[in-house]
C-alpha cells in the first residue's frame, strides 16, 4: 500500500518534468552555449576544488579543536567531505575514528567504519581490501539501515570490479551477486539517499532512464547535489534512446558543470560526455573531448580512482588519435590558408607594383606631353610673334613711308613759284599726311602703354550726346556720298562718368571703320542706358559688306585687317578692345545682324577699381 502511494506521488510530480524534457529540443546554438559554460567550468576547476579544500581544512580544524564528545561526529563530517574528493585522506579520517574509545565500545560505529573503508578501497581499485572487509561482516547481524548500507557498498564494489573486468570478461558469480544485492536494496525500501542514488545509477546503466527518474523522485533531501546530476544523466539517456545527440550533449554538459562546480574529483557525467562528443557525427567536438579528457586525467593522477583511471585509459588512445588527426587536418588547413594568403599578398604586391609602375610611367608621359605642349606653344607663340613682327614692320614701312614721302614731295613743290591756291592745296596735303602719321604713332604708343599697364585714365562726367555729335562730325569727312549718317539715342541727355577721351577714341575708330567700308545705305550710332548694371551701351551699325564668318574671332587681334591692301596698321579694333576692358566694359561683334556689321560697346557708369 505504501509502495503504491509512493509510485503514484512520484508519477504525479515527475510527469510534467518528463513531458517538458521530452518535448524540448535544443538548437545547435544552445548546445554550443552550454559547452562554452562547461569550458569555463573546466578552466575554473581548480578554483572550485580550492573552495572544496578550504571547506575540508575548516572541518579538519574543527576536528583538531573540538571537545571529545563531538570528535566522532566531526570526523564523520570530515569523511563525508573527503569521500568523493581524496581517497587517502578519506581513509585517514576513518582511521581517526578507529583510534577513539567510542569506536572500541560501539559496534554500530565499527560496522559503519568498515563499510566505508570497503567503499573507499573499491573506488581506489583495491578490491581485495574491499572484499576482505565486507567478508568480515555478517549482514544478518546488522540492523535494516546497516543492511542497506552493506548491500550498497557490496553493489558498488561489484560494479567497480565489473568495470575493471569489462574489457576481459564479466564473472558470472559477480553478476549474480550484483543482481542479488540490487534486489536486497529494493526489498529494504528505506528512504536512504545513497540507496536511491545507487538505484538511479543502476537504472541508467541498464538504459532505463524512466526508472532512474522514479528512484530519484524518492529522495527527500533537497540539498543532495548528485540528485540533480543523475536527473540530468537520466534525461541524457532518454535522448540517447531517441537518437537526439544534441539534447544528449546538452544534458550531459549541464550535469558535468554541476559535477565540476561541486569541487569533486569523481566525475560521473564528464566521461560519458567525452564518449558522446567523440562519436558526434560532424566530428567538430574532438578538440573539446580531448580537453575534457585531460581534465579527467589530471584528477585521475591526483586521486587514485580506479573507475576514473579506467575511463581515461579507455578513451585516451582513441581520442588522442582523433585529436592528433583533427589537429593535423587543422594544421594542414591553416598551412593551406597561409599559403593562400601568401599567394594573395604576393599577387596584391605585384598588382600594386605594376599599378605604381604604370602610374609612374603615365605620370612621366603626361609630364613629357605637357612639356612638349609647352614647347610647341612657345614655338607657336614665337612663330606668331615673328609673323606679327614681320607684318608690323611691313605695315609700319608702308604707313610711315607713305605720309613721309607725301610730306617731303609737297614740301619740295612748295619751294617753287606757286599760286596761292596751289600753295594752300599742298599745305592741306602735308597736314593730312602729318595727321595720319601722328595717328599711327599714337596707336602704337597706346597699344604699348596698355599692354605694359602704364596707360593712364582721366575720369569725369560728360554729356554723351555732345561726344557722339563731335565724333560723327569728325568721321563725316570719310563718309561716302549718298550714305546716310544717323544718330538715334534711345534717351537724350544721358551723362557718363568715365574717360571721355578714350570713349571718344573707341567711337571714332568704330565710325571711321564704318565710313571706310560702307558705300551705300546708312550708318547708325545709337545709345542706350542699361539700368540692370548701370552702364551705357553704344551700338554702331552699317550696311556695308559685313565681317566674313571666318574673321569674326580674329578681328579684335592686333595687325588684323579685312583687306591687307587697305591703308592702316590693323590696330583699330585691337585698341578698342583694350580700352573697353580697361574701362571695365567690353566690345563685341553682333553676329545676329546680317545687313552689314554691328559693333556693341559697353561702358560702366563708374570709376574703375
Amino acid at each position: 500500500m505504501r509502495l503504491s502511494r509512493i509510485v503514484i506521488l512520484t508519477i504525479v510530480f515527475l510527469l510534467p518534468a518528463l513531458l517538458f524534457a521530452q518535448n524540448k529540443n535544443y538548437s545547435k546554438k544552445e548546445v554550443d552555449a552550454m559547452l562554452d559554460m562547461l569550458d569555463s567550468a573546466v578552466v575554473h576547476k581548480k578554483e572550485y576544488q580550492k573552495q572544496r579544500q578550504q571547506r575540508i581544512d575548516s572541518i579538519e580544524h574543527v576536528v583538531n579543536t573540538c571537545p571529545p564528545d563531538l570528535y566522532v561526529d566531526n570526523c564523520k563530517e570530515l569523511y563525508s567531505a573527503l569521500s568523493d574528493y581524496d581517497g587517502r585522506r578519506s581513509l585517514k579520517a576513518l582511521e581517526r575514528i578507529e583510534k577513539t574509545n567510542a569506536y572500541q565500545e560501539d559496534k554500530v560505529l565499527q560496522t559503519w567504519v568498515l563499510l566505508n573503508q570497503s567503499r573507499v578501497y573499491a573506488i581506489m581499485g583495491l578490491y581485495h581490501n574491499a572484499n576482505g572487509i565486507t567478508n568480515r561482516i555478517d549482514p544478518k547481524e546488522l540492523t535494516p539501515e546497516e543492511q542497506q548500507h552493506y548491500y550498497i557498498i557490496c553493489l558498488r564494489n561489484i560494479e567497480n570490479i565489473s568495470d575493471y573486468l569489462s574489457d576481459i570478461s564479466v564473472v558470472q558469480d559477480e553478476e549474480r551477486n550484483r543482481i542479488a544485492y540490487y534486489d536486497k536494496i529494493i526489498e529494504l525500501g528505506l528512504d536512504e539517499v545513497m540507496a536511491h542514488l545507487m538505484l538511479a545509477s543502476k537504472e541508467i546503466e541498464l538504459h532505463r532512464p524512466e526508472g532512474a527518474l522514479l528512484a530519484l523522485a524518492r529522495i527527500k533531501t533537497p540539498q543532495e547535489g548528485r540528485r540533480l546530476i543523475y536527473q540530468l544523466l537520466a534525461l541524457a539517456s532518454i535522448y540517447e534512446q531517441k537518437g537526439n545527440q544534441q539534447n544528449q550533449i546538452y544534458y550531459l554538459a549541464q550535469a558535468a558543470i554541476e559535477n565540476i562546480q561541486s569541487g569533486t574529483t569523481e566525475y560521473i557525467a564528464l566521461a560519458r560526455l567525452v564518449h558522446v562528443l567523440y562519436g558526434y557525427e560532424e566530428g567538430e567536438y574532438v578538440n573539446r573531448a580531448y580537453v575534457y579528457l585531460m581534465c579527467m586525467m589530471e584528477d585521475a593522477n591526483a586521486y587514485p580512482s580506479r573507475s576514473l583511471s579506467l575511463d581515461v585509459s579507455r578513451y585516451f588512445p582513441i581520442i588522442n588519435r582523433a585529436y592528433s588527426s583533427h589537429h593535423a587536418d587543422e594544421e594542414k588547413a591553416d598551412q593551406t590558408k597561409r599559403q593562400s594568403l601568401l599567394v594573395t599578398f604576393a599577387l596584391l604586391a605585384l598588382t600594386l607594383a605594376v599599378s605604381f609602375y604604370l602610374g609612374w610611367h603615365q605620370n612621366n608621359a603626361r609630364k613629357e606631353k605637357k612639356r612638349a605642349d609647352q614647347l610647341q606653344k612657345a614655338l607657336d607663340q614665337a612663330t606668331i610673334a615673328d609673323r606679327v613682327k614681320t607684318v608690323f614692320i611691313q605695315n609700319m614701312r608702308h604707313e610711315i613711308r607713305t605720309p613721309l614721302n607725301a610730306i617731303m614731295g609737297f614740301a619740295q613743290l612748295m619751294s617753287n613759284d606757286l599760286s596761292q591756291e596751289e600753295r594752300a592745296l599742298y599745305q592741306n596735303y602735308i597736314k593730312e599726311s602729318n595727321d595720319h602719321l601722328l595717328a599711327t604713332l599714337d596707336d602704337i604708343i597706346d597699344v604699348s602703354n596698355m599692354e605694359v599697364g602704364t596707360f593712364n585714365f582721366h575720369f569725369e562726367n560728360f554729356d554723351i550726346d555732345t561726344l557722339c555729335y563731335e565724333r560723327m562730325e569728325t568721321a563725316r569727312e570719310q563718309l561716302v556720298a549718298g550714305v546716310a549718317f544717323n544718330y538715334q539715342p534711345l534717351q537724350k541727355g544721358l551723362q557718363l562718368y568715365s574717360d571721355q577721351k578714350r570713349v571718344g577714341q573707341v567711337l571714332h575708330n568704330l565710325l571711321s571703320n564704318a565710313c571706310k567700308n560702307t558705300t551705300e545705305g546708312s550708318i547708325t550710332l545709337s545709345v542706350a542706358h542699361q539700368i540692370a548694371n548701370d552702364s551705357i551701351e553704344f551700338v554702331v551699325a552699317d550696311t556695308g559688306p559685313g565681317i566674313p564668318p571666318e574673321k569674326t574671332d580674329v578681328i579684335f587681334e592686333h595687325f588684323e585687317k579685312l583687306d591687307h591692301y587697305a591703308p592702316g596698321l590693323g590696330l583699330g579694333l585691337y585698341v578698342c578692345r583694350l580700352i573697353a576692358r580697361a574701362l571695365g566694359g567690353d566690345i563685341y561683334l553682333d553676329t545676329s545682324y546680317k545687313k552689314g556689321a554691328r559693333f556693341v560697346f559697353t561702358v560702366p557708369n563708374k570709376d574703375i577699381e
